[in-house]
């Protein structure tokens, strides 16, 4: 019966573990995502000078929740837009010298949900011209909080599931010992003596199957993310998953603490029917 609380532990972590790990990366292109949804601001200005653009820069720095402002010279933007013409880029041959392009600042922002208040900060600022996507960002928004709720509500789910049945297991496993519990109660032990192996007993089931999940899933997630950019190189450019230690610093706790609390608190539960003889 210890093998078989086990393994019921374990399963049920095992689902709840490879659920979060889904759940995390999924998060975590999401926000991928929203980092590369900034802001870029032109300076609009002819004529400009140097100190000009360490003007706008110091105001824009100013600004709360802009992460990284990157400067791009008007030079720096033409030859970007060469390499992006690819075997057009004879035609912008000439433009060296009346470069047409105009400074550009690209902003990233702490929180993609901070644009709006970044916008409205950016509008008092005199000679420039912003560009964003608002809609896509709206979008990208709201479909991660979908994927956040629906991630802790399957967690959840998943946990009580897991609960349920990890207890009718260790109650299963105390009444196989009822004959043992009544005997010790007749001939004068205390609650507390017959509690306390059981409850011992809860803490090393639910350790044990805390702990065969936790290694599988190690291997598997090292196996299965090295797989995928392997047999698609073009992915890594796409996808990015969190590292093994990332997803581990919090899945280790969680489920030492759900297991270990599982076995501690069915059997300290299941037993105190038998006690009463």
């Amino acid at each position: 019966m210890s093998v078989a609380s086990i393994a019921t532990i374990s399963s049920c972590l095992m689902i709840v573990g490879i659920f979060y790990c889904i759940a995390v990366n999924i998060d975590y292109m999401l926000e991928s995502l929203e980092g590369t949804a900034g802001i870029t601001v032109f300076y609009t200005k002819e004529n400009y000078t140097e100190r000009d653009i360490e003007v706008i820069r110091e105001k824009i720095s100013k600004i709360s929740y802009i992460k990284d402002i990157r400067y791009i010279s008007p030079a720096e933007a033409l030859e970007a837009e060469k390499k992006e013409w690819g075997e057009y880029a004879s035609l912008l041959e000439g433009l060296e010298d009346d470069n047409p392009l105009p400074p550009t600042f690209e902003l990233t922002l702490e929180d993609i949900r901070f644009q709006k208040d970044v916008i409205s900060e950016l509008n008092k600022i005199n000679g420039i011209e912003i560009r964003y996507f608002e809609e896509e960002t709206k979008i990208l928004i709201s479909f991660n909080n979908i994927i956040r709720i629906i991630s802790l509500a399957l967690i959840l789910i998943l946990s009580f599931i897991g609960i349920m049945l990890m207890d009718n297991t260790i109650r299963l496993t105390v009444y196989v010992r009822k004959t043992e519990i009544s005997i010790m109660k007749y001939i004068g032990a205390t609650d507390w003596f017959i509690r306390w192996p059981f409850i011992i007993e809860g803490i090393i089931i639910g350790f044990i199957g805390s702990i065969i999940p936790l290694g599988i899933i190690w291997v598997s997630y090292n196996f299965i993310t090295q797989l995928i950019f392997e047999k698609n190189t073009l992915l890594q450019n796409i996808l990015s998953f969190r590292t093994t230690e990332e997803i581990f610093r919090v899945l280790t706790p969680i489920s030492l603490i759900i297991g270990i609390s599982i076995g501690v608190i069915g059997s300290s539960i299941s037993i105190r029917r038998y006690l009463k003889v």
